[in-house]
């Protein structure tokens, strides 16, 4: 099954397929939807309660509000989702380049689905990870922000993107989509909540 994620530069869907175990990186600039389109994946996946996800974050606190118990990527010292249930397991390691190479191999490429995201750029290349195969989507806004931008939507690509990266504007997304707490509900929540409980 595919999850959209947005469209390409040439108006196609692109999607997240929970049937691949290949790897998805996710690689943009800062504040193009990283974080939230892999929060938004994951909360997706984790609608079904048999499935279950490994979160490896800089920022843990921006996943408490979903269920799962995220660390920071230091905590990655073991193979993950060795012993998980096939096809139950799910993987995300947020701002992966600011892991050690050392840790990269604890990732269950190619055996469960992963999601990893990009810090900033691509400061990706060259690393063990690119080696291996990998569904990399490069997330850019519509308007022509920056020179960069502008020429992946122009169908030049970007110099610092794996070669073969999707260029995708991202879908929005809800409130809580975005980086958050569980007791920052978006506006609205608690009015909704309050006629409920009448």
């Amino acid at each position: 099954m595919d999850v959209r994620i947005g469209t390409t530069v040439d108006g196609r869907a692109a999607g997240f397929a929970t049937s691949s175990a290949r790897p998805l990186l996710l690689v943009g600039d800062v504040g193009r939807g990283k974080t939230t389109t892999a929060r938004y994946l994951t909360r997706w996946w984790l609608a079904n309660t048999r499935r279950h996800t490994h979160v490896y974050a800089q920022a843990p606190s921006e996943w408490a509000d979903l269920r799962c118990e995220p660390e920071h990527p230091d905590q990655l010292e073991d193979p993950v989702g060795r012993d998980c249930r096939p096809g139950a397991c799910l993987v995300v390691v947020d701002d992966m380049d600011l892991l050690d190479d050392s840790r990269i191999s604890f990732l269950p490429l190619g055996r469960a689905r992963t999601i990893l995201t990009s810090h900033g750029g691509n400061s990706l290349a060259g690393r063990a990870l690119l080696d291996s195969e990998v569904d990399c989507l490069g997330l850019v806004r519509p308007d022509h922000a920056d020179p960069a931008e502008a020429a992946v939507l122009d169908g030049q690509g970007r110099l610092d993107w794996p070669i073969g990266t999707v260029a995708v504007i991202p879908d929005q997304r809800g409130p809580m989509d975005f980086p958050c707490h569980r007791w920052q509900a978006p506006a609205g929540a608690w009015a909704v909540a309050g006629a409920v409980g009448r």
